[in-house]
């Protein structure tokens, strides 16, 4: 059974990414199909949608290491 600090931070981190990632798609889809600044304005939102995503993936990647943690295993 995990443990509540683990749950919160797999339930931040996943909630984290499922917000991002509809940003990063529609930037990179409006980087893609249009032209000039529009372009410019895709990449924009794409970049803002990534910042989420990086930080969600990061709570997930401490979820785990406290689960590692958990079991008493050495980490290298």
């Amino acid at each position: 059974m995990a443990t509540r600090k683990e749950r919160k931070l797999a339930g931040s981190g996943g909630r984290l990414v499922a917000i991002g990632l509809p940003l990063v798609v529609i930037g990179i889809v409006l980087a893609l199909l249009l032209d000039g600044t529009a372009s410019g304005i895709g990449a924009a939102i794409a970049v803002l949608g990534i910042l989420p995503v990086v930080a969600g993936v990061v709570l997930l990647l401490s979820s785990g290491t406290e689960r590692h943690s958990r079991k008493n295993r050495p980490y290298a």
